[in-house]
């Protein structure tokens, strides 16, 4: 009987020791056959699935700007719904890298972004992640002021974009934090942001 593949799980697999590969030695030591190494597969399994180098690579990229825009799936208007300064310390810690995984999640999208500047389906994954978390911060930002938690925002499109660039430098300072390290100086730009809002 032939064996049952699951195909998520095996991307999932493969996309998981890509991001330990760029993480340690950047998109030099990325290849299918180290890859496969790494998630101890077969070549010829990785490249089933992914023919390129360049197409494990985007989609890598798209992995993790899809689970990005996830954590942002909590800022929803309704009934119950938490003040936004909480539900921004909610999704800002839940970024930070607090296991091995999205350490190396972390170093990898670093890596990736650069790639961004030069080839466009990488930009092109780029610029859909902003314009959905600009979206989204800006929804919820302008239901807060209505709701009165926000009453000092004047600019909410500026306080939008703000915390936009929040999220990229919190991710870039923490593809430099070593093996074991706690984002702690991350966790406190956090909660700076967060009283700077509610205040």
């Amino acid at each position: 009987m032939p064996k049952v593949v699951d195909k998520e799980e095996r991307r999932r697999r493969i996309v998981d020791a890509l991001y330990r590969i760029a993480a340690e030695k950047g998109l030099e030591g990325v290849s299918i056959r180290a890859v496969a190494a790494e998630a101890q597969l077969s070549a010829g399994a990785v490249q089933r699935e992914f023919g390129t180098k360049e197409e494990l690579l985007h989609f890598a990229f798209q992995v993790i700007a899809d689970e990005i825009t996830a954590c942002f799936g909590v800022f929803q208007d309704g009934v119950g719904r938490p003040a936004f300064p909480e539900v921004l310390r909610q999704v800002l810690v839940d970024l930070l890298p607090t296991d091995e995984r999205r350490l190396a999640q972390v170093r990898a999208w670093n890596v990736l972004y650069a790639r961004a500047v030069v080839d466009p389906a990488f930009g092109e994954v780029l610029s859909v992640l902003d314009d959905r978390l600009r979206a989204g911060f800006l929804r919820a930002l302008e239901h807060a002021r209505v709701e009165g938690e926000l009453s000092s925002v004047k600019d909410p499109e500026a306080v939008a974009e703000l915390l936009l660039v929040t999220v990229d430098g919190l991710w870039a300072g923490c593809a430099r934090l070593s093996e074991g390290d706690r984002p702690d100086r991350q966790l406190a730009a956090v909660e700076a942001a967060v009283t700077w809002l509610a205040g």
